[in-house]
Order: structure tokens, then C-alpha cells, then sequence
């Protein structure tokens, strides 16, 4: 273990590609007012996946004062807007502005980008055994947890 050679270990080298990645899209996100913390936000709005700041928090797995942060930042770019839920007053209701409905997609675009320049060189059979051997080390890493 004393050589241990960095370069060669899988999880070294799966988070640097991974800052990459979000250093590369940060900055082709930022003329778009969107940073990489708030695409599973947007995602999952657009997606309906949640209405609430609770139910995001529980679905993309964080604390509730951080995705406060995150819904304040979105609310002040007018990505988002709250509402009173009419149901329950004290819930607000998080939906998508036009701004980012319009942006989302631009977005996606970028991220996808990102994706297609990591793959370059790479055969559609590796990118579909590159992307199940990803699934499967993160289902491993899930397990009791």
C-alpha cells in the first residue's frame, strides 16, 4: 500500500472526472444564471417529481436549511417562484418560473455536451458497459446504507 498509485484507484479517479465535469459546466452554465447545485432542483420541478421544499430535500437526499439556500438563490435569479399551498397555508408550493423553463433546457444541453467530450473515443458498447458498471458500484455502495 505504500505505492499506492493514485492514478489507478477507481474512486480517485471517478471524482476527478467528476470535478471536471462540474468545473467544465459551471462555467458554461454561469451566462444562464444556473450553477450545477440547482439542476436536480430544476429537474425535479420540471419533472413533477416534487411541489414542496420538503418533499425536494427528501427526494434529492438533503438537509432541508440546504435546499432552503438552494430555493432562495433560485427565487432571487426568478428561476422559481412560492406560493401558498391552498390546501395547507403554512406550505408553499415551488414551481418553475417561464425564465427557467426556457433555460432548462439550454442547460441540459450543456450537461449533455460535458458528457459527449468525457465519451470521446468511446464505442457505444463502452459507454453502455461504462454507465452499468457506474450503476452497479453505486448500488453496491447503497446497500445498508
Amino acid at each position: 500500500m505504500n505505492n499506492l498509485d493514485l492514478n489507478r484507484v477507481p474512486s480517485f479517479l471517478i471524482k476527478r472526472v467528476s470535478q471536471e465535469l462540474i468545473r467544465q459546466a459551471e462555467v458554461r452554465l454561469r451566462p444562464l444564471g444556473i450553477g450545477m447545485a440547482s439542476m436536480p432542483v430544476l429537474g425535479a420541478l420540471q419533472r413533477g417529481e416534487a411541489r414542496t421544499q420538503a418533499e425536494l430535500a427528501r427526494l434529492l437526499q438533503v438537509e432541508q436549511p440546504s435546499m432552503a439556500q438552494t430555493l432562495a438563490r433560485l427565487e432571487r435569479d426568478q428561476l422559481i417562484r412560492r406560493r401558498p399551498d391552498p390546501e395547507h397555508k403554512r406550505i408553499q408550493i415551488v414551481e418553475l418560473t417561464e425564465l427557467a423553463l426556457t433555460r432548462i433546457p439550454q442547460a441540459k444541453e450543456i450537461l449533455w455536451e460535458g458528457n459527449i467530450k468525457a465519451l470521446a473515443g468511446f464505442s457505444d458498447e463502452e459507454v453502455e458497459r461504462f454507465v452499468d458498471f457506474l450503476q452497479r458500484a453505486n448500488a453496491n455502495l447503497r446497500v445498508d446504507s
